[in-house]
Formats: structure tokens, C-alpha cells, sequence
């Protein structure tokens, strides 16, 4: 059996997309005869006090602990100071291993993993494989310039990837780019074990219900969503916007609600605000909406990474309104898996949320099956098992 070791500063299980890229990974390889072991970056919960290595198991998976994360609540500037010294602590639980494992995987962690994963694995004969999943742009030229976190990101990007023995690419975009530099290169999007994952299949809301769940940053379109939402309500039409991951507090400083003087106390019914959720709560939220809202700007970040959101809601049964980036118009199909905005503008947004106004029940139905059949055909995780394993234990 090969052993292969996912590790990186990622929290796990409790990780957010992160942990469920690396779950859906690590379970396939599973599958695949290979033994897989979770080195998380995180400190653990009994070892608050203490930051040594820590072992647990979820899913059949080893999960060690190692401690990397302890800048968490320090200022942001002197947490990505700090950043540069991750890595250390994983060189040193690998180097007291008495068996090195016969293939590393490196998700996020860039160049202070990276300079030192890459030397240690040629040292024992280890392949090191590069879990690449975003590629964001600098806020602005003279941001990027300046931010030591950011030349951390393109220094790794643009020399130290080139370096690795392999790597998985989230998307075609990171595909096209690993492989024009050389790199033995395997795309797999974003996945989750389907069989754990229960789908809605019968529509049963009196009105459209629309879904996000998130936090919203400055990737998701979030004000448009509520500018589409409140206009189309102004002007009569029957719908709801549920969505979690934003307090009513945060939602007061969006500019679709300070324009309208809408209050805490004022908050009208066609916005149902859930606050801060677990993932449960907010998976419930997507499964019961006739569509989940996705609208992101076609930079350089959307196009190289993939929304999971997507993947989750199609695997619920919920289709998508969306606009196109990055491999998205392979699987939302028009009036199919949902409906595609020509653009990110809230016009392009309010165009397709009437044509889901105007749906019958039945096609709602129907959308709902495709967009599951979609998620189980595309996006459930085992099907990528052999592939993976074979490009990991390629020499």
C-alpha cells in the first residue's frame, strides 16, 4: 500500500472549502488502495496550550495535528510576517518518521512550504505534487508591489511550482498554465462523496426562493444579489432572498440597504437574513432554495480557482443562476443545471432570476434532477481515484 501525506496550514476537518477539497481528494486515493494521512497546519483543540504534533481520525483518515497556525489573532501584517516561518514544524515531524511516505501533497502553504518540502522530498526520494487551486490577482499593482504576502503567492506560482514533481489543478485555466510550464499536470474540480450528500429533488415553495451562503469578501458580487433582489420586489414579483454567512449588522453597510434607509428594525421579509451559521444550517439553507446566486468578476481569481458553492448546491439538487468563469460553462447548461448571466451586472443578474420567476413547478422539478445527475456524473469524488493515484505514483 503507498502512503501519501496531504499537508499544508489548512485547518481540518473544520476548514471550510478547503477541507472539503482535501477530504474529496484524500478519500478517493483512499478508495484507490492508497493510505492517506491529514498533516493540518492547525493547532489542536487539547493542545491549546501546547503545540506539538497531535493525532485524531475522521473518516478513516490519520489526521495529525502540527501547530503551524499560532499567529491566527495576531495584526494581519505581522501574521503574514510570521508566515514566512510555516513549514518548520511539518520538516520536523516528517524527518521523525520511520517510514517517509512515497508521495507528498502540498495544499496552499506556497513558497515557506515550499522551500522546504521541495529539497527534503528530493533528499528521500519522495514525489512532491502541488494541490493548486487559486491564483489571486494584487489589488493593485502598487498593493502587490508592497505586500510581502503577495510576492510569497508568485514567487511559489511562478518559480518554485516548477519545481515539483506533479501537480492538481482545480481548473483549466491552472491546467493550461502548469502544463505550458513543464509540469506533469491532472485537473480535478472540486468534489464531495455523494453518498453523503442528501438532494432536494421536489420543489415545494409558494414563491421563488434564492440562496448564498458564505462570506462574500471580495470575490462574490453579495450587493448585486441584493440590488437584483430588492428591484424585482419593488416591482412586484413574489420571491425570497435567504442567504447566511453575513449578520444583519454587516448587511446594514451594503450600498442596496443604505440607499433604501432600511434599518436593523426595517428589514423587509424578502430578505431572510440567517447570520452566522454552521455548514449544516447553511446546507439546508442552499437544499431548500429553488437556486443558489453566484456572480463573480472575470479576473485572473475566478477564472484560475473553482467555486465550491457551485458543487455543493448542484449536488443538493438546487440549480445555479451564474455568470461564466472559469470551467463553469461546462456544467451549468442553460434553462439545465440553471441559468447563465451574460455578464456580472445586476441587470444581466435580474434577466435570468425572471426567467426562474416564470418557471412551472415541473421544469423546476426538472432542473433539480439534472442539476444532481450533474453533480454525481461530474463532481463526486471517487471518480477521480485512479487518476490520481497513478499520477502520484508515477517516478
Amino acid at each position: 500500500m503507498k502512503k501519501i501525506i496531504y499537508i499544508g496550514p489548512f485547518s481540518f476537518p473544520n476548514g471550510g472549502a478547503a477541507a472539503r477539497r482535501i477530504l474529496g481528494n484524500a478519500l478517493a486515493l483512499k478508495e484507490a488502495g492508497a493510505e492517506v494521512v491529514i498533516a493540518s497546519g492547525q493547532v489542536a483543540e487539547e493542545n491549546s496550550r501546547n503545540d506539538e504534533p497531535a493525532e485524531s481520525e475522521y473518516r478513516g483518515l490519520k489526521v495529525v495535528s502540527l501547530g503551524e497556525r499560532t499567529a491566527e489573532k495576531y495584526p494581519r501584517y505581522l501574521k503574514h510576517l510570521l508566515y514566512f516561518g510555516m513549514g518548520r514544524k511539518s520538516v520536523a515531524w516528517l524527518d521523525q518518521l520511520p517510514e517517509k511516505p512515497d508521495a507528498i501533497i502540498l495544499y496552499s502553504g506556497y513558497s515557506p512550504y515550499m522551500m522546504r518540502l521541495i529539497p527534503w522530498c528530493k533528499k528521500h526520494g519522495v514525489k512532491f505534487v502541488f494541490d493548486a487551486v487559486e491564483w489571486y490577482d494584487p489589488k493593485s499593482f502598487l498593493h502587490g508591489l508592497l505586500s510581502p504576502y503577495q510576492w510569497n503567492i508568485e514567487l511559489a506560482l511562478r518559480y518554485y511550482s516548477r519545481k515539483t514533481d506533479a501537480v492538481i489543478a482545480i481548473s483549466s485555466f491552472l491546467e493550461r498554465h502548469y502544463t505550458s510550464k513543464g509540469c506533469e499536470t491532472v485537473r480535478v474540480p472540486p468534489t464531495l462523496d455523494m453518498k453523503k450528500v442528501e438532494p432536494n429533488l421536489e420543489p415545494e415553495n409558494e414563491r421563488l426562493v434564492l440562496s448564498y451562503t458564505g462570506t462574500p469578501g471580495n470575490k462574490d458580487l453579495f450587493n448585486e444579489y441584493l440590488e437584483a433582489v430588492l428591484q424585482l420586489h419593488e416591482e412586484g414579483n413574489d420571491l425570497q432572498f435567504s442567504f447566511a454567512g453575513v449578520t444583519k449588522e454587516q448587511l446594514m453597510c451594503f450600498k442596496a440597504i443604505e440607499k433604501r434607509k432600511i434599518t436593523l428594525e426595517s428589514i423587509p421579509p424578502v430578505l431572510d437574513c440567517r447570520g452566522i451559521t454552521s455548514q449544516q444550517e447553511a446546507m439546508e439553507i442552499t437544499r431548500n432554495a429553488d437556486f443558489s446566486l453566484l456572480l463573480r468578476r472575470p479576473e485572473r481569481y475566478a477564472q484560475a480557482g473553482f467555486p465550491t458553492k457551485v458543487v455543493e448546491s448542484l449536488s443538493m439538487g438546487t440549480p445555479v443562476i451564474c455568470n461564466i468563469t472559469s470551467d463553469l460553462g461546462a456544467y451549468i447548461g442553460e434553462g439545465k443545471e440553471g441559468f447563465i448571466c451574460f455578464d456580472h451586472s445586476i441587470d444581466a443578474l435580474k434577466k435570468s432570476i425572471l426567467k426562474a420567476l416564470h418557471l412551472s413547478t415541473e421544469k423546476k422539478r426538472k432542473m433539480r434532477y439534472a442539476s444532481r445527475e450533474q453533480a454525481e456524473s461530474t463532481f463526486d469524488c471517487y471518480r477521480y481515484g485512479e487518476e490520481l493515484a497513478a499520477l502520484l505514483m508515477r517516478k
